[in-house]
């Protein structure tokens, strides 16, 4: 029995296309007495309710509150 043709290589490349997606960068605001921890469970919460993907790009902003110096 032959075998169905393949593809051909334009309709591959849509589907590929169609199922890439652009990375995405996400700012995670760090505060100074946040450890390393709190920053890794910021990005994890992030993902977790899916704002985020894992390939997606985070910039860590640190900040100070005013009234701390």
């Amino acid at each position: 029995m032959p075998l169905p043709p393949l593809p051909s290589p334009n309709r591959l490349n849509k589907i590929e296309k169609s199922q890439a997606r652009e990375r995405r960068v996400f700012f995670i605001w760090k505060d100074a007495s946040d450890t390393p921890a709190d920053v890794e469970a910021k990005r994890h919460r992030l993902i977790a309710e899916g704002t985020a993907h894992t390939d997606d790009e985070f910039i860590h902003i640190r900040w100070h509150r005013p009234e701390e110096k």
